[in-house]
């Protein structure tokens, strides 16, 4: 596992920082953002290194949020057929 104050893998010159990142999914024109995400930047070049299993759970919440979505917005598909 990397940790801060490591090397970047991807441009080999930036050091990594413990930071909190944002992530936005959209799908069929609908955007979610989650935010307070924590992961490694590289202060060189960008790059973002989240932890072991993080990013599942970012999708699996992007997915949970998606999915309340469709149901607030059932109700309203059906009725404007």
């Amino acid at each position: 596992m990397m940790k801060e104050g490591a090397m970047c893998k991807s441009c080999r010159k930036g050091i990594l920082k413990n930071k909190e990142v944002a992530q936005t999914f959209e799908r069929e024109g609908l955007e979610v953002k989650i935010e307070g995400i924590p992961a490694l930047v590289c202060e060189q070049c960008g790059q973002i290194y989240y932890a072991p299993g993080i990013s599942d759970k970012i999708v699996n919440a992007a997915n949970g949020l998606f999915a309340l979505s469709d149901k607030k917005h059932a109700g309203r598909l059906k009725a404007a057929v």
